[in-house]
């Protein structure tokens, strides 16, 4: 009896929530789109978000035209730090960029999933728990054309030459030159591309 009633009223919901889905899939979009133009000053309609995407601090952020942001990425700036994306430039879910000074993704560029990149680090003096010591932080340079695989670190101070690519799980600690292929921990150069 009881399976039955479940198939007689679960079967429409189901039919429902099928006919549904583009629908939902084009608000979600929208949606996730407009709370992030209410975070953010300086974007364009053009920008899509597939899922929520986490602004925090002073919110001193540019998003280019045709951006795409997958779901959870974390966008924060703290003290004098600013974001700048270029236009058709893609961050994939989980994706991570903090700055304290400043970090610049140039245009068509790939990022993808769960990417940190962050240009400041604890104080290291000893004496004082590093928790508790001021940021030093130093720009991160992203040029045009890069692909940074998953789950890379880029930390503070790196320039990104144009046309790069970069290993999944790779730690980029200093510059990668134009057009190069970078992979490892620390990230070295491998090859350049044809």
């Amino acid at each position: 009896m009881k399976h039955t009633v479940m198939k007689i009223f679960g079967l429409p919901i189901v039919f429902l929530v099928k006919l549904a889905g583009p629908f939902r899939t084009v608000w979600r979009r929208i949606y996730f789109t407009a709370r992030l133009a209410a975070d953010i000053k300086d974007m364009d309609f053009s920008v899509q978000c597939d899922g929520r995407v986490q602004v925090s601090g002073t919110a001193n952020i540019k998003l280019g035209k045709r951006c795409r942001l997958g779901m959870d990425v974390e966008l924060r700036t703290l003290e004098a730090g600013r974001i700048h994306i270029g236009a058709d430039t893609r961050l994939n879910r989980g994706c991570t960029l903090t700055s304290y000074a400043q970090i610049r993704v140039g245009d068509f560029t790939i990022i993808g999933e769960f990417v940190s990149i962050r240009d400041a680090n604890h104080g290291l003096k000893r004496g004082e728990p590093m928790r508790y010591q001021p940021h030093t932080c130093e720009p991160i340079l992203i040029g045009r054309d890069v692909w940074i695989g998953r789950g890379s670190c880029i930390l503070p101070g790196v320039t990104i030459g144009e046309g790069a690519v970069i290993g999944a799980n790779s730690v980029v600690t200093s510059d990668i030159p134009d057009f190069a292929i970078a992979a490892g921990v620390p990230a070295k150069v491998i090859k350049m591309r044809e």
